[in-house]
């Protein structure tokens, strides 16, 4: 069930792995296991919707869990049902020859904690916000310049060619016939702010995701982020469940 994360433990120094579970997960007894005989000093953990007995039964896995993020989830209506939306953006593709851009845009535009807002200072400690960071950055410019085809990132120009934000997406199949994105991350420059850039960004991924055939899109944003939360919802996304994210610490 745990997934080893190559990036996180080079730079973390640190064995560290990766877990998503389902709002119907119950198999606890063998997940605690799993760990009891895992070398991983942390896991990740993210659980769709968990009820008070989840929660519970996550927080005793390990000795210490310390939630990081709660995070809504949206998903957009039925895209091909949609009306084609115009926006002025330039997209462009991330690949082999652009993939150093990736990671440096991140970097700069990325101003939260990696790991989530509620992070505290014992694992901020043990884990700065720079390494954490750096270990995001790798992770896009490893997965997402052109490796694979269901992995993608995407740039922003405006009509004078400037950057101006990035997308970070998976494509992913619902079934045999039934093709949705996974919006992972959206970056705006810090001085193309405050101008409805965002909006537009999340207006030219739902014209490229229906040129592509895919009918559904999904993405999140942070509990806390209100402003994000307020782009998706005026592009027509409706908020279908919260995911909790735990760092547990053995």
């Amino acid at each position: 069930m745990i997934e080893y994360s190559k990036q996180e433990s080079n730079i973390f120094n640190v064995p560290f792995g990766r877990l998503n579970l389902d709002e119907n997960f119950n198999d606890w007894e063998e997940l605690k296991q799993e760990i009891n005989t895992s070398p991983y000093k942390f896991i990740r953990v993210k659980i769709k919707n968990p009820n008070g007995i989840q929660l519970d039964k996550l927080i005793s896995l390990t000795t210490n869990a310390h939630l990081l993020e709660i995070l809504r989830v949206y998903s957009s209506e039925h895209l091909s049902s949609l009306s084609k939306t115009q926006e002025d953006l330039i997209i462009e593709i991330a690949d082999n020859k652009n993939n150093s851009n990736l990671g440096q845009f991140v970097l700069d535009t990325y101003e939260d904690i990696p790991f989530g807002n509620y992070t505290s200072s014992t694992i901020l400690n043990i884990i700065p916000k720079e390494k954490q960071l750096k270990a995001l950055a790798a992770y896009f410019n490893d997965f997402y310049t052109g490796q694979s085809d269901d992995k993608c990132a995407i740039y922003f120009y405006n009509t004078n060619k400037k950057l101006i934000g990035c997308s970070i997406l998976d494509l992913k199949h619902e079934g045999e016939k039934s093709t949705a994105a996974y919006i992972y991350y959206i970056g705006v420059s810090k001085d193309e702010r405050n101008k409805g850039n965002q909006f537009k960004i999340v207006q030219s991924l739902k014209s490229f995701i229906q040129n592509k055939g895919i009918e559904r899109l999904y993405c999140s944003t942070r509990l806390l982020n209100l402003f994000s939360a307020r782009a998706f919802e005026k592009n027509q996304y409706k908020c279908i469940r919260h995911d909790w994210v735990y760092l547990l610490e053995k």
